[in-house]
């Protein structure tokens, strides 16, 4: 039985990074016809993860850049 994958490769002009990435997340949910609140909700959930994150490292660091 064969291996079927779906793989989605994409060059990303990171001088516009929000309307690409959203291009991205566009097209990942043509691939999840009827799953698209689920995928967006697990994505959300991600990005908050990521945004408490970078707010902890900006008080740790006293507002101080972390780069």
């Amino acid at each position: 039985m064969p291996n079927i994958t779906h793989i989605l490769r994409a060059e990303i002009d990171l001088s516009q990074p929000v309307p690409e990435l959203c291009g991205v997340i566009a097209h990942v949910l043509q691939a999840w016809p009827g799953r698209e609140r689920e995928v967006l909700s697990k994505l959300r959930e991600a990005i908050d993860d990521h945004l408490k994150v970078i707010e902890k490292g900006e008080r740790d660091n006293n507002g101080k850049s972390i780069r």
